[in-house]
């Protein structure tokens, strides 16, 4: 239901929290949601091309991870989540990664928690995210591109992937990362009341949106406004 308006954006109730980390059909999950009738579902591709969001995701990270350098140790409120949040009724994919913290912030919302087969997943989290964010070109764009954009989309990314692993570069997070899965489905079913929880093991798989493929048209798009953006910024006048 939309409460008001604020700036011209819709205030929306947030009802349901998809809480299956990254890599675990949450696109799919997305799309039912929006089926079943959910205002707004604000799944991690609509970011790639709002800027804003990744500020936020950025102040976020650093509000909600202790290994980070950047650690502020003031969990983002309701309020600030709503900078992000406020005109959708669900979230999926990233916001997975700040769980319970995002389920503290909005505690009447229902949660679901998809499980995927730790082989698979940490399989499919290698090859297309943590692969992707630390490659060369990542590498290029994150300390040469953004910075002449003032984008923070791949800082904002790699903050979220160490916090959620609770590592400190992108090795570690490998080593790190059966405990992080163990981790994050264990407090999130300690967190959520039962009748608030909807456990969903992935035992059978199911025709999904080809999440991988659709991501990475996505970034290689951006990457090359990025730098078209990037050399008229500075091309000589």
């Amino acid at each position: 239901m939309e409460k008001s308006q604020t700036n011209g954006r819709p205030q929306r109730e947030m009802k349901v929290l998809a809480m299956g980390l990254p890599r675990t059909g949450s696109a799919s999950l997305a799309e039912a949601l929006e089926i079943l009738g959910f205002d707004g579902v604000y799944h991690g591709v609509k970011a790639i091309d709002s800027p804003e969001d990744w500020k936020i995701f950025d102040r976020a990270a650093d509000a909600t991870f202790p290994v980070l350098p950047g650690y502020t140790g003031k969990s983002f409120t309701q309020e600030e989540w709503n900078e992000l949040y406020a005109p959708y009724e669900a979230t999926t994919d990233m916001a997975s990664v700040f769980g319970t913290h995002l389920v503290k912030a909005y505690p009447d919302a229902k949660v679901v928690l998809t499980i995927r087969d730790f082989d698979k997943w940490f399989k499919s989290m290698d090859e297309n995210v943590l692969q992707q964010l630390w490659s060369p070109a990542a590498n290029f764009s994150v300390n040469v591109i953004e910075p002449i954009l003032g984008s923070r989309a791949g800082p904002a990314s790699r903050k979220m992937m160490l916090g959620l692993f609770q590592a400190k570069n992108v090795d570690e997070a490998r080593s790190k990362a059966r405990e992080a899965y163990d981790r994050h489905h264990r407090e999130i079913q300690e967190c959520v009341p039962a009748d608030q929880l909807l456990l969903y093991r992935m035992d059978v798989e199911f025709p999904r949106v080809n999440e991988a493929a659709a991501l990475k048209a996505k970034i290689a798009e951006k990457v090359k406004r990025d730098m078209f953006s990037a050399a008229l910024t500075l091309a000589p006048g």
